[in-house]
This record gives C-alpha cells, structure tokens and sequence, in this order.
C-alpha cells in the first residue's frame, strides 16, 4: 500500500487518494498502536479501529475473513485476507484487490479504475 501510494502520488496525471488501514483486531490495536503500527510504512496512511461489533460487522460486508489464532502464553496472531478495496467518493466499492499485486501492478490498476471513473 505504502509502495502504491508513492508511485501514484509522483504520476503527473496523479489523483488524490486516501489509503487508509482498517485493523480486524480493535481490542488490541489501539488508535495509538495503530498510529504508531502505519507510521514505519507510510505517515498517510490513515488507520481506523472502532468497536468490536462494529469491526465485525464491517469484516462481514466486506467479506474480509479472520479468526484468532492463540500463541504461547495470552499472544495471539490473526490470520486473515488480506483484501484491498478500491472505494470512491461515494463509499461504493470500485473493484477489490488482492495480495498478489506488486504496488507497480495495484498502482497501475487504480489508475485503469480512476480512469474509466472519469468517462
């Protein structure tokens, strides 16, 4: 994300987009944590966490699919897809992407969308 976010923001025919993160684990990452988690890749990207029920039903929607994973003593991991969706202005998903895109291939494709958007 933070790869693609760079390519499209340094294309002259460049649209403005918001990459924003949104945590499956909101008892654990914190608005702090979160902060501090998306700021070693890139400072634009926006996180956002809420209630629990309320991460849950958005996973639901959006298909996103997770599960708790215990480690040793009270760690735990999450596993789940690993889904990034293109949203326009008017909160519609535009087309959704998965892990096996390069940030060149997500960037060039965004652009394709934003393109046909534009028509």
């Amino acid at each position: 994300m933070a790869k693609t976010t760079d390519i499209l923001g340094s294309k002259q025919d460049h649209h403005k987009i918001l990459p924003v993160f949104v945590t499956i684990d909101p008892q654990r990452d914190t608005p702090s944590q979160l902060r501090a988690y998306l700021k070693e890749f890139d400072p634009r990207i926006m996180g956002l966490t809420g209630p629990v029920a309320a991460v849950r039903q958005m996973a639901q929607e959006y298909r996103v699919y997770f599960k708790k994973v215990d480690e040793e003593g009270d760690d735990y991991l999450v596993e789940s897809s690993h889904n990034m969706y293109l949203v326009n202005p008017n909160m519609q998903v535009v087309r959704c992407f998965g892990v096996e895109y390069s940030g060149e291939e997500l960037a060039d494709a965004i652009v394709k969308e934003l393109k046909k958007a534009e028509t």
